[in-house]
């Protein structure tokens, strides 16, 4: 076996060991405290036809086949988690499919609309319920999310951890909403992976501290994850620190995020000399 062989097995492993039940359940919690504010809507398909449909209908193209899409600032008529606003990202999945409401879009804020350039926070969370997470490339999983020149006039600009996304003047023109970026988004991940068996999306525009509301939880799924150097899941809330000196961390950010909702503890180093 190869080194990008081992890399992709790596990779599996950690899907098939992570599964963010906890983290969903937390967002379904921030959201339900938002009451009626938050609009939801269904897919406009239920089955592979329907979705083919959909997918001509909205120009999405299937994995690796779309053409390149460059949204201009001066084509720009909707930024989404711009560098100085707030900006949430997730993928979190489960093999529980009763977590996940299936082909439900959610939207905490204002939708896309003709009128003139507007800049907002953004939060972005995709449920996926998967059958085989072991054969599952968490790569091709998480990066999914961005729709990379796959749908027309949407423009996902790659910067680390954040999710920064133009939508052209001329998609606004055609019809592009969230409840349309909320159905591609579902399409895709129905298209690309066949162990997905369900698909939710939640978006939130509305101002950044909503958007900060789901930081910590994000925070934890990079743990989850093995994203963070430092933090190790050892229990049910509860993460391991491996350094001993908080004052002299790169990864206090992330501990202070998620001090609220788990269960911190510092892990003595062994003294090997004996």
């Amino acid at each position: 076996m190869d080194k990008e062989e081992k890399q992709v097995e790596s990779g599996k492993e950690k899907v098939a060991q992570a599964r963010f039940d906890r983290q969903i359940n937390r967002v379904r919690e921030i959201v339900g405290e938002w009451g009626d504010a938050v609009r939801v809507w269904r897919a406009p398909f239920v089955d592979e036809e329907g979705r083919r449909a959909f997918m001509r209908r909205a120009g999405l193209s299937a994995r690796m086949s779309g053409r390149a899409t460059i949204v201009p600032a001066d084509e720009c008529a909707v930024e989404l988690g711009a560098p100085r606003a707030a900006n949430v990202n997730m993928v979190l999945w489960t093999t529980e499919e009763s977590l996940v409401k299936d082909g439900e879009i959610r939207l905490m804020g204002p939708d896309m609309a003709r009128s003139g350039k507007v800049s907002w926070p953004y939060a972005q969370v995709i449920f996926v319920a998967l059958s085989d997470p072991d054969n599952v490339d968490p790569f091709q999983l998480e990066s999914a999310q961005y729709l990379s020149n796959r749908l027309p006039g949407f423009m996902v600009r790659t910067v680390p951890g954040r999710l920064w996304a133009r939508v052209s003047r001329d998609a606004i023109a055609a019809g592009m909403d969230f409840a349309r970026l909320g159905g591609a988004l579902i399409a895709a991940y129905r298209d690309d992976f066949p162990e997905v068996t369900a698909v939710e999306t939640l978006f939130v525009t509305l101002d950044d501290d909503h958007v900060r509301a789901l930081e910590p939880v994000a925070a934890e799924a990079r743990i989850v994850l093995g994203k963070n150097k430092k933090l190790v899941l050892v229990g049910d809330g509860e993460y391991e620190c491996s350094d001993l000196d908080c004052d002299d961390c790169d990864e206090q950010e992330t501990c202070d995020e998620v001090r609220d909702i788990v269960i911190l503890r510092r892990k003595r180093k062994k003294d090997t000399k004996q």
